[in-house]
């Protein structure tokens, strides 16, 4: 098992490798930090701090599930704040921490916990016979 931490969208990621691929941990990262870089609003070069109201494909699928989570909590949570023009930070984390898990199981890792500050992905893929259940 290997446990990896590094600061990332201003807070410790931890990816916790229980498959010995210890690449996919980095690619993971990667992608992490990428996510940041393009999405932050704190960042001036950022898609976000760029926005003019055309995303590209990712920009779009986040703000997609921006307007869901608006349309279900009747306007509590918005993207847009007062004083910033687009703020998705309450959404990016969980859908980067969401596609490094994806990126780990491509890899081939079947048993990993990503945690990003709250946003969690345990995930153990083992088959599990002892009780006639095989859980996936």
């Amino acid at each position: 098992m290997t446990t990896t931490v590094e600061h990332i969208m201003g807070l410790p990621i931890s990816i916790d490798l229980r498959d010995d691929v210890p690449s996919a941990a980095e690619q993971a990262f990667d992608w992490l930090r990428e996510a940041d870089e393009r999405f932050s609003p704190f960042k001036v070069d950022s898609e976000v701090s760029r926005f003019d109201g055309s995303p590209g494909e990712d920009l779009h699928e986040i703000l997609a599930i921006c307007d869901e989570y608006e349309h279900l909590s009747g306007g509590a949570f918005t993207a847009f704040l007062a004083g910033r023009a687009l703020d998705p930070s309450a959404v990016v984390k969980g859908w980067a921490v969401q596609r490094a898990a994806e990126l780990l199981r491509s890899a081939g890792v079947r048993r990993f916990c990503v945690n990003a500050g709250g946003d969690v992905v345990d995930e153990d893929r083992r088959v599990h016979r002892s009780e006639g259940l095989a859980l996936l």
